[in-house]
Parts: C-alpha cells; sequence; structure tokens
C-alpha cells in the first residue's frame, strides 16, 4: 500500500512539472515615455544637486566661523597679560590711521626689565600684526633706585590672534608668550 501512495505522488508531481513546463510566464512591460525618464532624472540631480549645496554651505559656515578666531579683527586695545609666566604684560592702542601701538614689558627681576616698543597694523587675513622695526631695550635699576638703559636694538616678530588671546613671538624672546586680555 505504501508502495501505490508513493507511485500515486511521483505521478502527481511530474504531471504538475510538465503542465507548468509548458507554460509561459507572462511578463508585463510597461511603455516607458522617455521625456518622462529624462524629466525624472533631472529632477533627482535637482534634489541631489539642493542637498549638496546645502551641506557645501553648512561646511563652509563652520569653517568660516573657526577661521574667524583666526582671521577676524577683534579689539586689541587694553592690557595684557602672559599666560603662561604672568611675567609679561602688553599694553595695546589703536590709532586714527589704524596703526597699534604696543607696548611689552617683561619682568626678568626686581630691578630688571625688558621693554620692546612696536608699531603695527591688524591683517584680517593673516590674523596677525607684523613688524620688522620693533624698539627692544633692557632697564635696570641699582639699589639707589637709578636707571640705567642697555641692550637697544631692533627686533621683529608678530602678534598672532588665536580665538581671545594673542600670540606673541618676538626674535629678542627665546619662547612665545600667549596673553590673554585682564582689561579694556
Amino acid at each position: 500500500m505504501k508502495n501505490k501512495w508513493l507511485i500515486a505522488g511521483a505521478l502527481v508531481l511530474s504531471m504538475l512539472a510538465f503542465t507548468a513546463c509548458g507554460r509561459k510566464k507572462e511578463e508585463s512591460f510597461e511603455e516607458t515615455d522617455p521625456e518622462a525618464v529624462v524629466e525624472e532624472v533631472k529632477q533627482e540631480v535637482e534634489e541631489t544637486s539642493e542637498k549638496t549645496q546645502k551641506e557645501v554651505e553648512a561646511a563652509d559656515e563652520m569653517a568660516e566661523e573657526f577661521l574667524s578666531d583666526f582671521t577676524d579683527e577683534m579689539n586689541l586695545t587694553g592690557s595684557w597679560q602672559d599666560e603662561v609666566s604672568q611675567r609679561a604684560t602688553m599694553d595695546i592702542e589703536k590709532a586714527l590711521t589704524g596703526t597699534y601701538h604696543i607696548l611689552i614689558h617683561w619682568a626678568s627681576g626686581a630691578k630688571e626689565t625688558s621693554i620692546w616698543e612696536i608699531s603695527g597694523t591688524y591683517d584680517e587675513t593673516t590674523g596677525m600684526i607684523s613688524y620688522e622695526n620693533g624698539n627692544y631695550s633692557v632697564h635696570t635699576w641699582d639699589d639707589n633706585d637709578e636707571e640705567t638703559i642697555s641692550g637697544l636694538d631692533v627686533t621683529k616678530g608678530a602678534l598672532m590672534k588665536e580665538g581671545e588671546k594673542i600670540r606673541w613671538s618676538d626674535s629678542k624672546n627665546e619662547d612665545d608668550c600667549v596673553f590673554i586680555k585682564v582689561s579694556e
């Protein structure tokens, strides 16, 4: 009896297989309008282009904001102090011509101070005041408070904006100083 069921099942399966092979699969093709396809592609390109443009604008805005910390002019006038050693002070005034006049005092000891007198114009592109004509001098006081000025020299260097701070580099000073504003 088991064999009969197996034979009957095999016959049914083979009949199904033969009938399925004889049928042709129907496929449906829609007629495509070439102008509609072109229009659809144009729309996709336009949407992608708009999205890309927005992404580029956002990236440009972020870059501009970041760079403005280093390039846009900030109010440099006022009194500044070296944040590392706290032994250097800087006073900056701006003339009507736009030129900055900068006076830097570096206290080497209780009775000795190095002084720089610098003039320069702020360059927004570089975020710097560069100079090649800074005046340098060393002032010392003896026990009677008599002042002696020595070490007169011409220096060159730059003051660079770094956010709300100023980095100062000079040919007479081995280490850069980073100044923070202490008063207007």
